[in-house]
């Protein structure tokens, strides 16, 4: 598919609804004076601009994502009486700090309430699986400072990208060609940092000057991130030698119940394995197809999540969440 002279096409990544009819995702990406991107379904789409807004860089390999660690919050949604909280914005200090929202319901049955969104309890994706234990403290925390709770009507939890200076990263790609833009780094403020990405990189694009390209450029450097840019960046080195040193959660396919995921040693690999509710077994290479760190079970979403750059896989090993664009390889039994 060709665009029309000057215009822009953004790449987007979305989960496959089904093994049958996966969605199609953007594969490779050939830069020249027209951008050509191959997607998995076939086509390839051509463009003069390329804006990659995929929550986190599909097309660049490491630069963006030793900037930007993914962090798993956790969130419930509680019922209070209408009006029972003043609408504000709420946070603490703590580390990882609590945010707490407002959000009015009218029902059907003409019952008014608001829905006290609360959200914390956060740790690097793929490092930990107690999301329950999370959720339990969350709400622990909300019934000690919000007793007029009702009840706890939602529960989930979520991925963001915390870039190190706690800026987005919004402009040209830093490893791309002058006409491929990215927008990421959102830390759970997307929506804001979506409306400054559309008018940001639209001045970009028609070369006009814009107040803010210098703040929100992705590859600025600043002498103040250095620290947490090097914690950060130890901790995943970390997982990598973790991966050589562990053996995996089981020895045996057998020991995994249905539901569940777990991995396994196998030979000098290790496996991905996954039993459905109807006992039938998955395999799949424990690798991420992004920069090969092994991949983590998530009991609580029924995911695989990538403990080094933030990319998770569904239970059947496709992909939901780049940087990877590829789901894990299959393998026979």
């Amino acid at each position: 598919m060709d665009t029309k002279a000057g215009e822009t096409v953004s790449i987007w990544m979305q989960s496959a609804p089904s093994a049958d009819a996966p969605t199609p995702l953007a594969e490779d990406l050939q830069a020249d004076v027209c951008i050509s991107v191959r997607t998995s379904a076939g086509p390839t789409v051509r463009a003069n601009h390329i804006v990659v807004a995929t929550n986190t860089p599909v097309t660049d390999i490491v630069s963006i994502h030793t900037k930007q660690p993914p962090y798993t919050s956790y969130v419930i949604g509680a019922r209070v009486p209408s009006g029972a909280v003043t609408k504000a914005l709420y946070w603490d200090t703590a580390d990882p700090y609590h945010y707490v929202r407002l959000q009015r319901f009218s029902s059907a049955l003409g019952i008014d309430y608001d829905i006290l969104i609360v959200g914390g309890e956060d740790h690097k994706t793929g490092q930990a699986d107690d999301g329950r234990q999370r959720h339990a403290a969350l709400e622990n925390w909300t019934r000690l400072h919000f007793p007029m709770i009702e009840k706890i009507e939602f529960r989930w939890s979520g991925q963001v990208m915390e870039p190190v200076d706690g800026l987005a990263f919004i402009g040209r790609d830093p490893v791309g060609p002058d006409n491929v833009y990215i927008a990421t780094g959102d830390s759970g403020m997307g929506m804001t940092h979506g409306t400054i990405a559309g008018m940001l990189i639209t001045d970009l694009i028609l070369g006009r000057p814009n107040p803010w390209a210098e703040l929100y450029d992705p590859s600025r450097k600043t002498l103040r991130s250095l620290l947490e840019y090097a914690k950060e960046n130890i901790n995943v080195a970390q997982q990598y030698v973790s991966d050589l040193t562990t053996t995996g959660d089981v020895k045996s396919v057998d020991e995994v119940a249905p539901g569940q995921g777990a991995i396994m040693g196998w030979g000098p690999s290790k496996v991905a394995i996954y039993r459905d509710e109807d006992g039938r077994v998955h395999r799949h290479s424990a690798l991420c197809r992004h920069l090969g760190c092994i991949v983590q079970w998530n009991s609580l979403e029924n995911t695989w999540d990538c403990p080094c750059h933030g990319s998770r896989y569904d239970r059947y090993g496709e992909v939901i969440n780049g940087p990877a664009n590829r789901g894990l390889k299959r393998v026979e039994e």
